[in-house]
């Protein structure tokens, strides 16, 4: 049944619940995309449909499954996405994000047409997660998990 398996790349990840809990380990991406040539980025994979995700979690030769929907922020070092677009004349944003009593600190890029290219059109997009980029890392905040995002200011 090997044959059968997607062959994927392990990613280091911290994982922090809606219960609160917090877990750091692996997420396992596939090697291939449908959509372009290389591998899937994070960002792409968080926003797959299946609502289910296996998680090794640091010294622990046992994999959990986790629930989407009971994530509250899932995070990545940056390089797991080398090919997001990342264009400097896409306009970005600073923001918080608040979910509950946690805050999220983070740039969003508005990849979008210019007649949708504010900030409540980012996070009125069909996908499950928005992508905050913080230096070397990149969080994704479950959308329906956020309770106010207010734009920092900067300097």
């Amino acid at each position: 049944m090997s044959e059968l398996r997607v062959p994927t790349l392990a990613l280091s990840a911290e994982v922090l619940c809606a219960d609160g809990r917090s877990l750091t380990g692996r997420i396992f991406i596939p090697v291939t995309a449908s959509r372009h040539t290389g591998p899937m980025r994070a960002e792409e994979w968080i926003n797959e449909a299946a609502p289910f995700f296996p998680f090794l979690p640091d010294a622990s030769e046992s994999p959990l499954v986790l629930n989407k929907d009971e994530l509250l922020a899932l995070s990545v070092p940056a390089s797991a996405d080398p090919t997001l677009p990342d264009d400097p004349e896409s306009p970005a944003r600073k923001l918080i994000v608040e979910c509950g009593g946690r805050r999220f600190e983070g740039s969003v890029v508005l990849d979008m047409p210019s007649d949708h290219a504010r900030v409540l059109d980012i996070l009125n997009r069909p996908e499950g997660f928005l992508t905050l980029r913080v230096a070397d890392r990149h969080h994704f905040v479950q959308k329906r998990r956020i309770t106010r995002v207010s734009e920092a200011r900067e300097g």
